[in-house]
């Protein structure tokens, strides 16, 4: 309830708990509401105004007739229903924080989209309702993120407010969680395709979430000069905030944050300055240095470019890296450098140590057992690009983000999951990376925008790929939990019955058929269902005792008094069980006669636990051995073996795999297929495995992964979340620091 802006704090809905806010302090509330009120059009106008270049770009690029007229009309559906959506976005934000005030934390709900679904619940989920999901997490996630400190202020003002209640991150009325919970539900009606919708998403991750710094800021400073916890002092620092440029694009964690940071390019700098360091010492001195003509760096680019094209129309398949004795040969002896009879030129140090780095990187690549035989080809005919790069900008080994560095960078990682077996054609990772490479070595002369511009074009491809395999891989964790969710119920449900039946020493073969044959179904629905502590549960449990308990002998009269009293509810009871699982009817009758006469016999004094034809099912009676139905994952046959064996370091290892590392699995036709760890099981320590489409390549036991890593059949692939780059530099250093040889103190230390 509110008045000119004035939020009454009296009233409360049914059902809801009102709160004890602190005296004197509406005015401050009210004012944070009046920033919200208005900063919130100013970011939706800047949305929709974005929104509308955005789609018309779209359109003007769209590949086809039909793909061109969906932009248009989703331009005019948004101008139509721009004021609808706006006015209740507005009112869904404002009405979640004046809530937040009379009723609590409680009253605004995390809407925010949770991607993980029971296994039973799957075949409900829509692709089209997971994108959009995935979506609205991934803008949470980052805005939670880049805004912790804030969040984090603000959370323990309100908090304060609220005479210390406790307040969850995502029930803040003004989080990116609220905030985009609310946007979702004012677009809900657009009609607009799915692809529109994330574009829309996105320029609300862009234009709204993105900016919200500035409004957490006032906030904040309104609550602080009211005296409210003016001296907060956050437990973790925030991470980097949104690039005021737009927030980055799905990458995978393929770029590590911070590239642009000062420490990062000191600390690049400074490996650099290593390499010359110790390039100086393995290259001999020039006695001749005075009477040496220096090539011009402009002359040096000009026969980099001839050896460029030259080197593109090279095989693809060749992957040939020149070392860089080669290159200064080949460029000292090119018409571009304009060496004349009886000259004495050269190539000045610092090119020379460009020249020298750029070789060993690419030597490197060559050997990078995560690119497959064909990616190191593409990759290896940038070499001469890269130099010329390098020599153009000696940022290039200094600086992260470099756009050169961060394309090199973002194609290796990718290729990473490749193989021969993905294909090289259409509109795949292949074709893609070839395309930019064919672009680089027939377009890049002394533009360095060409790689900003192809780094932007490659992070959309792999956005809109790493997209498609995200959902698939959601599913794929999905499908193979409910699968060890069932293995889990049916080993409870076994130990259950082997226990219940165990009790007594002989039990009738009506009564093992019936537990085994159909109450062992009740049991598993119910535990699927409701759990383990369920009431449901416990009541099954019970009622399976006390048929146990039925057909054994009864000796004294208030025993067989007590059984004549509860076969009533008892058959009642396993009556209903074995209906919600639609027990054969024609069997039930059979048990139910069958077991009557177990309780005719009890009630007079006698046992009778013989079988008889009728108790036994067509195939004859279940045996103990048959209580639990084996169900063995992808695993070698060896495994039984290494259970027995203690543990040894591929064991260890296997345990200690991270998710998102990839191996490089052999087939027994000689092939290798590349798989990622997407998901280890909290319970049994079961390892799924998929391809860089998102699609199950195998699931495997821990035991099993650690025969695989044993026998050769599973190799581990490099960090993928380490740029290729970062791993080329930190692997020269160390290749040219033991070429170095021990140094002197070294050897007397070693001799005391």
């Amino acid at each position: 309830m509110k008045a000119g802006n004035i939020i009454s704090f009296d009233g409360k809905r049914s059902g809801e708990q009102a709160v004890k806010l602190r005296e004197g302090y509406q005015g401050t509330i009210n004012a944070c509401r009046q920033l919200l009120v208005k900063v919130l059009p100013q970011r939706t106008d800047a949305l929709f105004e974005r929104l509308d270049d955005v789609l018309y770009a779209l359109a003007d690029k769209a590949e086809t007739d039909q793909q061109q007229t969906t932009y248009f009309e989703s331009m005019r559906s948004l101008r139509r229903d721009r004021e609808q959506v706006e006015s209740a976005f507005n009112k869904c934000v404002l009405g979640r924080f004046d809530r937040f005030w009379t009723h609590g934390p409680g009253s605004v709900p995390n809407d925010a989209p949770n991607a993980t679904f029971a296994s039973d619940e799957l075949g409900l989920v829509e692709s089209d309702d997971l994108e959009e999901g995935l979506a609205v997490s991934g803008m949470v996630s980052k805005g939670n993120n880049s805004y912790y400190r804030d969040l984090y202020a603000l959370d323990q003002r309100f908090s304060f407010l609220l005479s210390g209640v406790r307040i969850e991150e995502d029930n803040n009325p003004i989080s990116p969680a609220s905030l985009a919970a609310a946007f979702k539900q004012s677009v809900t009606g657009l009609a607009v395709t799915l692809a529109v919708k994330l574009v829309i998403y996105k320029q609300f991750e862009k234009e709204v979430v993105g900016q919200l710094g500035d409004l957490y800021d006032q906030i904040n400073a309104t609550l602080a000069k009211a005296g409210i916890q003016p001296e907060i002092k956050p437990t973790m620092r925030r991470n980097a905030g949104y690039q005021q440029s737009g927030a980055a694009p799905y990458s995978g964690g393929s770029q590590a944050d911070g590239y642009g940071s000062q420490e990062q390019s000191a600390l690049q700098a400074e490996v650099f300055s290593t390499l010359q360091q110790l390039l100086m010492q393995h290259r001999p001195a020039n006695h001749n240095a005075a009477s040496v003509q220096y090539v011009d760096s402009m002359d040096l680019l000009s026969a980099l470019s001839v050896l460029q094209h030259q080197h593109g129309q090279s095989s693809v398949e060749d992957g040939v890296v020149m070392d860089a004795n080669t290159v200064r040969t080949v460029l000292l002896k090119s018409p571009q450098i304009g060496q004349k009879s009886g000259d004495s030129k050269a190539i000045d140090r610092s090119d020379e140590d460009t020249i020298d780095v750029i070789s060993m990187l690419f030597e490197f690549i060559l050997d990078d057992p995560g690119l497959s035989d064909a990616m190191r080809a593409l990759l290896a005919r940038l070499q001469i690009p890269m130099l010329k790069v390098a020599i153009l900008d000696k940022s290039f080994f200094s600086r992260k983000d470099h756009p050169a560095r961060r394309l090199l960078n973002g194609m290796a990682q990718a290729a990473i999951g490749w193989t021969e077996q993905s294909g090289r054609s259409g509109d795949g990772l292949y074709a893609h990376i070839d395309s930019i490479v064919s672009r680089i070595l027939s377009e890049f002369d002394d533009n360095l925008g060409l790689f900003e511009e192809l780094n932007e074009q490659f992070a959309a491809f792999l956005e809109r790929e790493q997209r498609g395999a995200h959902v698939a891989e959601e599913r794929a964790a999905q499908v193979t939990q409910g699968k060890e969710a069932l293995v889990e119920a049916k080993r409870h449900v076994a130990e259950e019955i082997g226990r219940c039946l165990s009790v007594y020493d002989a039990v009738p073969d009506v009564v093992q058929n019936l537990v085994r044959d159909g109450w062992n179904d009740v049991l598993l629905l119910i535990y699927l269902r409701k759990g383990l502590e369920s009431e449901e549960w416990s009541d099954a449990v019970a009622l399976m005792e006390r048929l146990v308990w039925s057909v054994m002998p009864k000796p004294t009269q208030q025993d067989r008094q007590e059984l004549l009293r509860s076969i009533p509810e008892l058959l009642k009871g396993l009556r209903t069980g074995l209906g919600e699982i639609s027990y054969n009817q024609h069997k039930m009758t059979r048990s139910f006669k069958s077991l009557q006469a177990r309780h005719l016999a009890c009630l007079r004094g006698g046992r009778l636990v013989q079988s008889t034809e009728d108790e036994i099912p067509a195939g004859g009676a279940l045996q103990p051995d048959n209580i639990m139905e084996e169900i063995v994952l992808e695993t070698p046959g060896a495994v039984t073996q290494t259970q027995e064996q203690a543990s040894d370091d591929f064991d260890r290892q296997a345990e200690e795999l991270k998710v998102g590392t990839w191996l490089e699995l052999a087939e027994e036709d000689g092939s290798t297929v590349r798989a990622k760890l997407s998901w280890r099981s909290s319970v049994s320590g079961n390892c799924l495995f998929v391809n860089r489409k998102g699609m199950k390549v195998a699931d495997v036991t821990r035991q099993g992964l650690g025969v695989w890593l044993r026998s050769g059949k599973a190799v581990i692939l490099p960090e993928a979340d380490l740029p290729l780059m970062d791993r080329a530099l930190t692997s020269m250093v160390n290749v040219l620091s033991k070429a170095a040889g021990p140094k002197p103190e070294a050897d007397e230390d070693e001799k005391t």
